[in-house]
């Protein structure tokens, strides 16, 4: 893990261009600087083909934002947008909130067409009544007319979408298959882990995670829809949205045209974050198998793989291992800021050749900043077929991008590419000092980092447990003030004098970040308080 930012800021804070990323074998740079647009809990963001940034935000906004500028215009606002409602709370869930929000948008493909130029978005509503609250999802369809660049018709497509206490999913994306353009959509499976709230089902077989791989069931799937939001002919069983099943919380969906591919990511529970190949009808295992059927990952995985009886009412219906998993081994501890789980949220397949190593990959954003995870951006490069290469000492696959600005750009939750491919929009909500979109630029101009670079300043030992040692400090006189801070935040020390060595043996165990500040920067480096 390498941890530095070298920034210039711009004290207006509107653009905060940053040097970062760079890596001889490919002799690429990323200028990073951030959008002045204000947002609130943004989920979605994609890149539409009139040329402006489509995001969604709470509160059942769709807005539209110009990608130069940062202008933003609220298009949209869902007047029965809802929250949600103490009443809907299970007091043996330790009063968790029931699922609500502003969650996937997706343009039709045939956006530029006046004929299907519409906008298509998942938000909560109540349907129920103000007593008896029952707050569920809905795909709303908006007309956009581009001539008055506004919202000229609105229709209700899909509703009744599943909800629960945990793992909501809530991705959508359009595809075209065999010529004709669908919708996607991911559910997750609605349930509460049961080593996180173990009296919240009684008994734990009415958790709804209990019912993923059920094809009777809303939760735990990817659903395919057609663009009027009816379920299309041929779907794996008629009269059913489901289009693959036994998913636990499938945050985002990728889609390669090119090959007809559609891919998700989901959450793991305290292993195996995956990313699958989706295959009509097919099931992905959740909570049987969690991630790669036989790892000994979860025990009884293996004997539920070797004995799975496929579903007679489902066409060549069998198990499906993912493409690639993260965190594949037994978490240590209970603290889930130590587990090797990364938490991926958002993803687009990369056709582009504006960036040429990246060309036929997976691009996957993460929101966790844990103990040996940053929220940072894998490229996980596929083989002609859509499959994950293979990772080798001299081409490791995924790669790993952005790590380093942490701290500065928060969980990241979903991104877009420019259509020249030379630019990574990337939306984060929480983690950072303030909801943003991010962009990352490719600068091929033949720069080359200088020896004194921040990111040459080193610590040591790292875990620790007594003192911090700075290597190669002292080549910088521009010193400004040092700090530490914990995880959530909170400055644990600060001081305006430089300290090769740093006492921390009075700090308690845990994930802490050194920042130094220069005139020319600032070094953030994460350390470990044993």
């Amino acid at each position: 893990m390498h941890k530095f930012t070298n920034k210039r800021l711009a004290f207006l804070g509107i653009i905060l261009p940053v040097l970062c990323c760079f890596n001889p074998t490919y002799a690429q740079i990323f200028t990073r600087t951030e959008l002045p647009t204000l947002l609130t809990t943004p989920w979605e963001i994609t890149y539409g083909s009139d040329g402006y940034l489509w995001l969604t935000e709470a509160g059942g906004n769709v807005v539209r934002v110009d990608p130069t500028t940062g202008n933003k215009t609220v298009v949209f606002t869902a007047s029965d947008f809802f929250a949600g409602s103490p009443l809907e709370n299970n007091p043996l869930c330790h009063n968790p909130p029931i699922g609500q929000g502003t969650l996937g948008l997706a343009l039709h493909p045939n956006f530029s067409n006046p004929a299907t130029s519409f906008i298509y978005f998942v938000y909560s509503y109540n349907s129920g009544t103000s007593a008896v609250p029952a707050t569920k999802f809905r795909i709303k369809r908006l007309k956009w007319d581009a001539i008055t660049e506004s919202v000229v018709a609105d229709t209700n497509i899909v509703n009744n979408i599943s909800n629960g206490y945990d793992h909501w999913g809530g991705r959508l994306i359009s595809g075209i298959q065999n010529n004709v353009p669908y919708l996607f959509l991911s559910v997750g499976d609605n349930g509460i882990s049961e080593e996180n709230a173990p009296t919240c089902y009684n008994p734990q077989s009415s958790n709804p995670n209990n019912f993923a791989q059920d094809p009777t069931t809303m939760n735990g799937k990817i659903h395919r829809f057609k663009m009027d939001g009816s379920i299309p002919a041929d779907n794996p069983i008629a009269g059913n949205s489901f289009y693959t099943r036994g998913h636990r919380n499938p945050q985002g969906l990728m889609y390669n045209q090119a090959q007809e591919i559609l891919y998700d990511v989901e959450h793991g529970d305290r292993t195996d974050d995956e990313i699958n190949m989706l295959f009509k009808g097919m099931n992905y295992g959740w909570k049987n198998v969690r991630g790669y059927r036989n790892d000994n990952s979860f025990p009884g995985e293996n004997a539920f793989a070797n004995n799975y009886i496929p579903n007679n009412a489902i066409a060549n219906d069998s198990l499906v291992d993912p493409i690639f998993a993260w965190c594949t081994s037994a978490p240590s501890g209970n603290n889930y800021l130590d587990w090797c789980t990364v938490a991926p949220s958002g993803g687009e397949y990369y056709g582009s050749s504006g960036i040429a190593q990246w060309t036929n990959s997976l691009l996957v954003v993460t929101l966790k900043n844990g103990t040996n995870t940053d929220s940072e951006l894998f490229q996980l490069k596929l083989d002609a077929d859509g499959k994950m290469l293979p990772s080798t000492p001299a081409n490791e696959n995924p790669k790993r991008y952005f790590g380093a600005d942490t701290l500065l750009n928060g969980r990241l939750r979903d991104l877009a590419i420019s259509p020249d491919g030379r630019k990574i929009y990337i939306v984060n909500n929480g983690g950072a000092n303030r909801d943003k979109i991010i962009v990352y630029s490719l600068d091929t101009t033949g720069f080359s980092i200088p020896q004194n670079n921040l990111a040459t300043i080193e610590i040591f030992p790292n875990p620790t447990s007594t003192t911090l040692k700075l290597k190669n400090v002292e080549n910088f006189k521009d010193f400004l003030q040092l700090k530490i801070t914990t995880i959530l935040g909170q400055t644990v020390l600060e001081e305006n004098q430089l300290l090769t060595e740093i006492p921390v043996y009075s700090l308690s165990k845990g994930v802490y970040f050194l920042t130094l500040n220069f005139s020319s920067g600032t070094r953030i480096i994460k350390f470990v308080k044993e």
